[in-house]
């Protein structure tokens, strides 16, 4: 792990007392949890990541030593934006590991109700209890290893947009994610118990694919099609998504669509799935088939207006226009699942 990653069974606690003068960003459900054994200076709670809410909150410069972000995403975000702002050393403990936004500097804001990226301070420490990490929904935890798992999508990409479009290759940083991916499939059951292992072997892939991709300059180890479906599927629907699940089902999507460019199986990627109890269906995750039509078509043009990386939705060529890869075939494949 890394030095500053501070990781443990009933640690948080004794750790908040450890401070005195502290803001904490968290929300609700979380803060629930512990809420009788901590006492922060203040405490915010934050649902709207939307730029001007975010400015809103930054605008009152509150009294305290350090910001700690306790929850998930949303949380562990406004913590880095306000500690940015206010230039305050910064502690980021997840209550859940659904996404790798925690250990990442950049931070999600919604400009115009689209999602853009701008740079925060890193933390200074990270804690993760998994005690308090296990007492989080079950299916979000384990939601947690699709930004791991995009890496088998992504490779596919690469190798796409190495061979076709000349883009920049290394396979040291290639052979890394391949192994960060395989390594984190060979822990299936782990992960269906959500065992101490199970969680830490997500951890320890998220860890992993975010150093890799913080050494190598942007995320291409990691991200490729089956983030910009999601991107694009938000862009066209207006709606939030868990975004491991989301993530989940368009990995076994642009795997199949990949072909033989494909680096890893989507049935045996969809079999993990269903291995570790992680139910990927468009119907629960509330995508109708309109919808999902409507993004297959629309994410060409999407990666190519957002300048997002080379891959399958770069091709001229990605649907045939009858039978199994037809977007109407996908389509029927996707919500027979």
């Amino acid at each position: 792990m890394a030095k500053n990653i501070l990781e443990g069974e009933d640690i948080l606690i004794e750790e908040f007392k450890k401070e005195s003068n502290y803001v904490l960003v968290t929300m609700e459900e979380p803060y629930s949890i512990i809420q009788e054994c901590l006492n922060p200076k203040h405490v915010i709670f934050n649902y709207d990541m939307s730029e001007e809410n975010l400015m809103k909150l930054a605008s009152n410069n509150i009294e305290g030593d350090v910001i700690y972000g306790f929850g998930g995403g949303t949380a562990c975000d406004t913590a880095k934006y306000l500690a940015t702002k206010w230039n305050r050393p910064l502690i980021i403990t997840p209550s859940v590991i659904s996404v790798d936004a925690w250990l990442c500097k950049q931070i999600a804001i919604r400009t115009n109700g689209r999602v853009r990226y701008i740079d925060g301070i890193k933390p200074d420490k990270f804690i993760l209890d998994y005690s308090i990490i296990r007492k989080g929904p079950g299916l979000l935890n384990k939601a947690g290893v699709s930004d791991v798992l995009s890496i088998t999508t992504a490779l596919g990409d690469w190798n796409i947009s190495r061979r076709v479009f000349g883009d920049r290759f290394d396979i040291s940083y290639y052979n890394a994610a391949y192994n960060i991916a395989k390594t984190l499939l060979s822990r299936e059951k782990d992960i269906s118990e959500l065992s101490t292992e199970g969680l830490r072997s997500i951890v320890m892939g998220q860890v992993e694919e975010v150093i890799l991709c913080e050494e190598w300059g942007n995320s291409r180890p990691e991200e490729g099609g089956e983030h910009f479906l999601a991107y694009c599927l938000e862009e066209i629907t207006k709606k939030h998504y868990i975004h491991g699940l989301l993530i989940a089902l368009n990995i076994i999507v642009v795997l199949k669509l990949q072909r033989d460019e494909a680096v890893f199986d989507y049935e045996s990627i969809y079999q993990f799935y269903k291995n570790i109890g992680l139910d990927i269906s468009p119907q629960k995750q509330g995508i109708t088939e309109e919808e999902y039509r409507k993004t297959l078509l629309a994410t060409p043009r999407y990666v190519k207006e957002e300048n997002l990386f080379n891959g399958i939705f770069s091709l001229k060529s990605i649907y045939d226009s009858k039978g199994e890869y037809s977007v109407n075939e996908i389509v029927d494949w996707v919500f027979s699942l």
